[in-house]
């Protein structure tokens, strides 16, 4: 899709980042331990990842 394609208002909702707040919220409840990270991708900038145990190594940014 090139970079110049108008998005419509609802996929401006979708990937924006409360609603993965929102969406990680739910999955909480669920209890599925989720994170929230940045990708590359302009159609899906954020993206909901099951969380996994860290090591001392493994440094994190915000």
């Amino acid at each position: 899709m090139p970079d110049d394609t108008p998005l419509s208002p609802l996929r401006r909702v979708l990937y924006s980042h409360s609603n993965a707040v929102r969406v990680a919220r739910w999955m909480r409840r669920d209890g599925i331990d989720t994170a929230i990270v940045a990708t590359d991708d302009p159609l899906q900038p954020w993206r909901i990842v099951e969380a996994t145990t860290i090591n001392q190594d493994t440094r994190a940014c915000a």
